[in-house]
């Protein structure tokens, strides 16, 4: 099951500094988690009794307690070894895991395993060396749980070909709307097209978008640990696309990747791919436009090879953009390839392979044309997308609906 089975708590995000008397709304959260089949996990320094002190306290039993001397090697809070050994008692993938924390060493833990970290702020004030997501208290918590980590992700477009080590996911259709708060209505093509600005209750629906589009990725495996992020590179020399990549350059932290803005370079001026199509130009649009302009920085010749790099667009229609990528990341030795998108048109993904007499320098333009290509269209089937889940989501922050809902004495809450 592609969602998360366990959330991972340092002690202090538990209870109040010294003392065993757990943090407001504490309880409500872990038996919130425990009905939704999320076990928790504790962490500490010394060796305590989780099970007599839970118990006294009212709060559901930790499904593992892990001190110093139980984790291999003794190894300090920082190691992911904290996180690998936790996930290898419960039987589950990192990506079925998020730790919550209170000091940079907690988030080192989370970064240096590849599981996704999110910061106690009701339990510790968020250091400035420290680029993450943060919960204000323990309802924040359960509500990013619980509007993006708790479902299976539901991609619009998914595509695996192991044969050519590429994936592909994208959310939604690009003429997809949502309620927003100003405006009140918008679609997508508004946001990551026009750069227009729009607002859901007192954030940027853009990040709310963003934010699931990697919180999906997560839990699909399409975010694996030490991954590369990169942009595909906008219409305009020396441009990526902003909306994307001011949002990704810190969001790299996330699983404890590494953001390289300059890997792909566009050399030359080109055809703006999402207005031409916006506007009917289709004839403008062709893999050439993306071959003799676009091409790898020279600079990561000698590193690039081996990576799993993360290529992400606004949006895709037939996957020129994206395969001209992977034909220049497969070229210069990559391991792997993953296309990652807000939007996807109705069309099948179109592979585009150099024909036999046909080379590429993936550090420099190459002068190709649609005839230096064989074409293989792939159709894996389009889903439904998490439109529904989204709007409901953007609504419910529209109104203020975003705290834990109640539970009754018959949930065996203490509060």
């Amino acid at each position: 099951m592609n969602t998360v089975k366990v959330a991972v708590f340092d002690h202090k995000a538990v209870f109040r500094a010294g003392t065993t008397t757990p943090h407001r709304d504490m309880a409500q959260l872990l038996h919130l988690l425990d009905q939704r089949g999320v076990a928790w996990v504790l962490l500490t320094t010394q060796a305590i009794d989780a099970a007599a002190i839970c118990s006294a306290v009212g709060l559901p039993q930790p499904v593992c307690h892990l001190s110093q001397q139980d984790v291999p090697g003794r190894k300090n809070r920082g190691s992911g070894v904290w996180l690998d050994h936790a996930a290898e008692l419960l039987h589950l993938r990192k990506n079925q895991m998020v730790i919550v924390g209170t000091t940079e060493w907690d988030w080192m833990t989370g970064i240096n395993a590849g599981v996704l970290y999110i910061h106690a702020s009701w339990a510790s004030a968020l250091g400035r060396s420290i680029t993450t997501l943060s919960a204000e208290d323990p309802a924040d918590l359960y509500w990013v749980l619980d509007r993006h980590l708790l479902h299976e992700p539901q991609w619009l477009f998914a595509l695996d070909d192991a044969k050519r080590a590429l994936r592909v996911r994208s959310l939604f259709q690009p003429d997809e709307t949502f309620p927003g708060t100003s405006p009140t209505s918008f679609n997508l093509k508004t946001v990551f097209t026009y750069d227009r600005p729009v607002t859901v209750g007192d954030g940027s629906a853009r990040d709310i978008l963003m934010m699931h589009l990697l919180f999906s990725a997560y839990l699909d495996g399409s975010l694996p640990h030490r991954a590369w992020f990169c942009v595909y590179p906008s219409s305009t020399p020396g441009r990526v696309n902003d909306q994307l990549a001011e949002f990704l350059e810190p969001a790299k932290v996330m699983v404890g990747s590494y953001y390289k803005g300059d890997l792909l370079v566009r050399a030359s001026k080109a055809t703006d791919t999402s207005v031409a199509r916006a506007t009917g130009r289709h004839d403008t649009v062709s893999i050439a436009t993306q071959a003799t302009t676009v091409h790898l920085n020279p600079k990561y010749r000698s590193t690039v090879k081996g990576k799993t790099v993360i290529v992400f667009d606004d949006f895709t229609t037939e996957g020129m953009s994206l395969d001209w990528a992977r034909n220049l990341l497969a070229r210069a030795g990559a391991r792997q390839v993953i296309g990652v998108t807000i939007g996807k048109y109705r069309k099948p993904y179109t592979v585009f392979t150099p024909r036999p007499r046909v080379s590429i320098n993936a550090f420099a333009p190459n002068a190709l044309g649609p005839d230096d290509f064989t074409t293989e269209y792939l159709s894996p089937g389009f889903g439904t997308g998490p439109g529904d889940l989204l709007r409901e989501t953007m609504q419910k922050i529209i109104v203020g609906d975003t705290g834990m809902p109640h539970i009754g004495p018959e949930a065996g809450s203490p509060l």
